[in-house]
């Protein structure tokens, strides 16, 4: 395995967009040809250690930085193949299509797989493929001192869609390993934040979210999922001028409405098993 181990990235001068003098930008910390054009992206660092382990070369980069990125580029039956883990959150789904559109030339396709809660009577543990997806975002007017009277503390926007092929080559590659009845499609909603936007009740701070999850069921009939990511990849893949397809998968781990919580045990063996679906699914996919 060939390393780069938390290097700095060198001087900037652009301050617009931060590249330095050898073309590696400055939170993903790849340049061309550290990145492939197909990409699973994972929030969780062990998890893209673990799927790392299902690429089929010995070669491959490994790209440490101390922006919070770790990225594995090898193959995937002969077909090049970037595994990167990311965190959590909208920024840094943003920082990775930008900067990873920025480093790859042609067509890009990006999986998200990660977990995610259910608003719905869906079990734990059940598979989830995002058909499309909604932005549920704070609206920190509601609590300025001159608001104004028809204002609401939280945003819900309209839908993004995922791309239809390659959703529909995840959703084939998940039934194929799960069966039918354990994978559900829908709509799923990306909250700016764990707590507040996603209705979680903190008795430490006036959130005004006791009702959130009640009009996101109410306002969007099929929704499914709740997490913090795939909005993001779905919306800048719509937006970016050179093409980019994008799909997202989730675990369910929590169920919203029963309290119940995956055990680690089942997590652990979906992480991997799902994760293989998901990269069998990017290179079945054409660009």
């Amino acid at each position: 395995m060939n390393t780069k181990e938390e290097t700095p990235v060198g001087n900037i001068k652009n301050a617009n967009f931060p590249v330095d003098a050898s073309g590696t930008v400055y939170h993903l910390g790849c340049k061309k040809e550290e990145l492939a054009q197909r990409v699973l992206t994972v929030g969780d660092y062990e998890r893209a250690e673990k799927l790392s382990k299902l690429l089929d070369t010995d070669v491959k980069i490994e790209i440490r930085k101390h922006r919070g990125f770790v990225t594995y580029t090898g193959a995937y039956k002969g077909v090049p193949m970037s595994i990167v883990s990311i965190g959590m959150g909208i920024p840094m789904m943003d920082f990775l299509v930008r900067e990873g559109r920025y480093v790859v030339n042609g067509p890009m396709a990006v999986i998200r797989y990660g977990t995610c809660g259910s608003v719905t009577n869906v079990p734990v543990g059940s598979l989830a493929i995002a058909k499309d997806s909604v932005l549920i975002r704070r609206n920190p007017d509601y609590w300025h001192p001159s608001k104004p009277s028809n204002i609401s503390p939280y945003d819900i926007s309209l839908p993004c869609e995922s791309d239809p092929e390659l959703f529909e080559n995840l959703r084939s590659e998940f039934v194929s390993q799960y069966g039918e009845e354990r994978i559900v499609t829908g709509t799923n909603a990306s909250a700016d934040s764990f707590y507040s936007s996603q209705g979680r009740i903190d008795p430490n701070f006036d959130d005004q979210n006791d009702k959130l999850i009640d009009q996101l069921i109410q306002t969007h009939k099929n929704i499914k999922t709740l997490e913090m990511e795939t909005f993001q990849l779905y919306h800048l893949a719509t937006r970016s001028v050179a093409p980019i397809k994008a799909a997202a998968a989730t675990i369910i781990l929590a169920n919203r409405l029963s309290n119940d919580f995956l055990s680690n045990e089942e997590k652990t063996k979906l992480e991997i098993s799902g994760g293989k679906a998901c990269l069998e699914a990017l290179y079945k996919q054409k660009l």
